[in-house]
């Protein structure tokens, strides 16, 4: 590959370094980490291609959960909330070889307090990932695709956030602070006689252990979408997703029950997601998707997602296409 073809990439990837963080998969309203977000184009790109990707979600939770049903005793909270920006960019090195960079930024990760008049608030820059992805299985006519892939996870900064002082607490801070690795697993099969599309995404994240000796559950997150198309441009997505999330541990603290286990941590989140995506100008595709949980499972007592929302847009370079060559007419 050329220096002409790679230096937009690189500059690209730089520029969002520095303004934005990942895209984890922690699905809980306050938890440390980024909500799920445009993940429907997670498949490889081809030679010479670029994926950008941005969007916004917003979350909001009132209600408390201890194992599958609600509780209401000694709760601390009366709500919580998150406003979330994230960005990713993908480039197709070869058919097969995809490279991704996934980014985000919390504009405010927020808790109310309930007997007391106080709100907690976190802000900032979350982990980054870079994810190589393989597509091992690549069969166009029959519109098949099976694709793994590897990511690391790295922190801006391994230092937990300070406002005004004062350390803030996990539960609103935007980053791990942590190193930590992703491995996922796509698949597609498309229909074209029905206009039907199916696919599935299985990703596992690892957290490693932060300088203070914590470190937070790693979470599998199993997805799988069915898309069909309703009109001129426009698609109907529906989502089942599940996630799970083991418990948290605090290797500087034990407890007599269950001695490093952070007790109020680690879930199981049952979540439907209805999408409708509008692919306009043929380039570009602009994506809304409602996430409504359907079943909770918390370790503990923890404040759980209500509901939250999504806008992405997503558009594709062919950097790889040479312009036409026109020659100067020759007059005689």
């Amino acid at each position: 590959m050329s220096d002409q073809k790679i230096k937009p990439v690189l500059f690209l990837v730089i520029c969002t370094h520095f303004l934005f963080a990942s895209l984890d998969l922690h699905a809980q309203c306050c938890s440390t980490g980024s909500p799920v977000g445009a993940s429907v184009y997670v498949g490889v790109l081809g030679k010479n291609y670029l994926r950008a990707i941005t969007y916004y979600r917003h979350s909001f939770s009132d209600t408390y959960y201890q194992n599958d049903h609600r509780s209401t005793e000694n709760v601390q909270l009366s709500n919580s909330s998150f406003n979330f920006a994230g960005i990713g960019l993908a480039y197709g090195f070869t058919k097969r070889l995809t490279i991704e960079f996934e980014a985000g930024y919390y504009f405010n990760k927020t808790q109310n307090f309930k007997n007391i008049d106080y709100q907690a608030n976190g802000y900032g820059l979350s982990n980054g990932i870079l994810i190589f992805k393989y597509g091992t299985i690549i069969r166009p006519v029959q519109q098949i695709e099976l694709t793994s892939g590897f990511g690391i996870r790295f922190p801006f900064t391994t230092n937990p956030q300070v406002v005004d002082g004062v350390q803030l607490n996990r539960d609103v801070q935007p980053s791990t602070n942590a190193f930590g690795l992703s491995e996922m697993i796509f698949f597609n099969k498309g229909f074209p006689a029905i206009t039907l599309r199916l696919f599935s995404i299985n990703r596992y994240e690892y957290n490693f252990a932060d300088k203070n000796n914590y470190k937070y559950g790693n979470t599998l997150l199993n997805s799988i979408f069915v898309s069909k198309k309703i009109a001129t441009y426009f698609f109907g997505i529906l989502q089942v997703r599940s996630e799970w999330k083991t418990n948290d541990k605090d290797f500087g603290h034990t407890n007599p029950e269950g001695g490093d286990q952070v007790i109020n941590s680690g879930f199981y989140l049952l979540t439907i997601s209805p999408q409708l995506s509008y692919s306009f100008v043929g380039k570009w595709n602009f994506t809304v998707s409602y996430d409504i949980p359907v079943y909770k499972y918390y370790n503990g007592q923890q404040m759980t997602p209500k509901y939250s929302f999504a806008v992405s847009l997503t558009r594709d370079f062919n950097l790889g296409k040479k312009q036409p060559v026109v020659k100067p007419e020759i007059i005689k």
